[in-house]
């Protein structure tokens, strides 16, 4: 366990003093993903870690942002818990506070909720260099305008995350999953179908002419809903693992690969897999993976709810919002935490 919040805020204090942008990261697994000014110094929060209270009978623990997710699990996992959201862990030096900043979620998003829900208080370093708190460590004490949410996504750009108290759920007591060979527009019929009848569903996937999909909860339960599946093959749960990781054979290659966000009202459906090339959707059609060539930006009938770039795309400079402007003026009005991201 190592605490080392006096050294980072005496960075960020030195960094203002010099008006030297900090590159904010924490073991950098993720730093394929950074948009912003490559040049400028690091400030790495790998070496702040360590579990700092773990109340199980709260279903609530409190750890440094330098705390592997990997070490999270094991520790959660003694008490039968979860961090639900399960985050990526890619290459297993994924950290909590990387989690939080990059917002990633794994499989499970749709039915587990959110790194954001999962949120109830965090510490951090703001962009005058004074430490701050938000939230609380038990769900009954959280209240008011709930501000450590807004870290969630923020890409390292409001300020240094120092710890979070996170929501846990006890991990399901049995899961099953399966692979049909189907039609893409077949399994959005059939994950449509399945989303309605049964409470056990905790995971799709469709890529290369499979769905994939996985159940969880009480074991009568999911057994039952597994009836309909009894002539199909039952596949290792480390599937989701690898899908969560992106360490399937479909996230091999070096093509450009474009993540595609879409809202309940607009699912991906199944008639625009001709259009594109090669396409792995995951979310109960709510996430879309797709890759195309030479960095050209994807033609789907379905409505956005957001295009980003993940590999191989040069970002184009975009501008953010209205809100997202006004607080990055209330946490980093000095502009010195990851420049040239935008949220």
């Amino acid at each position: 366990m190592t605490n080392d919040s006096s050294q980072l805020q005496e960075a960020v204090n030195a960094a203002l003093e010099q008006k030297q942008p900090l590159r904010i990261t924490g073991d950098g697994s993720k730093s394929f993903l950074y948009t912003g000014d490559t040049t400028v110094p690091l400030l790495a929060t790998s070496d702040h870690k360590g579990v700092i209270e773990y109340r199980p009978e709260e279903l609530v623990i409190t750890v440094r942002a330098g705390t592997k997710l990997s070490e999270l699990r094991e520790i959660t996992a003694e008490h039968g818990q979860m961090w639900a959201c399960d985050p990526p862990l890619f290459d297993g030096r994924g950290t909590v506070g990387g989690a939080i900043s990059s917002g990633w979620c794994g499989p499970g998003r749709p039915w587990y909720g959110t790194v954001r829900d999962s949120l109830l208080g965090v510490e951090m370093i703001n962009g005058y260099g004074d430490p701050l708190r938000f939230g609380g460590k038990v769900i009954k004490n959280v209240a008011g305008f709930d501000v450590s949410r807004v870290l969630a996504g923020s890409q390292g750009t409001l300020g240094v995350l120092l710890s979070a108290s996170l929501k846990l759920l006890p991990v399901p007591e049995h899961t099953r999953s399966i692979a049909t060979s189907v039609s893409s527009q077949e399994s959005t019929s059939l994950i449509s179908q399945y989303t309605k009848r049964t409470s056990t569903l905790s995971g799709t996937c469709y890529f290369d002419g499979m769905l994939y999909l996985r159940f969880t909860g009480v074991a009568a339960a999911v057994d039952h809903d597994m009836q309909a599946f009894e002539a199909n093959e039952e596949i290792d749960p480390q599937f989701w693992q690898k899908l969560r990781d992106h360490t399937l054979p479909f996230f091999a290659d070096d093509k450009a690969l474009w993540r595609v966000s879409l809202s309940r009202s607009s699912l991906f459906h199944g008639e625009d897999s001709n259009e594109l090339e090669e396409f792995l959707v995951e979310w109960n059609g709510c996430l879309l993976w797709c890759k195309t060539q030479n960095s050209k930006f994807p033609t789907i009938s379905m409505k956005p709810h957001a295009i980003r770039g993940f590999r191989n795309i040069k970002h184009e400079t975009s501008r953010s919002t209205k809100y997202a402007h006004r607080l990055k003026h209330a946490f980093d009005p000095h502009k010195i935490f990851n420049p040239g991201v935008v949220l």
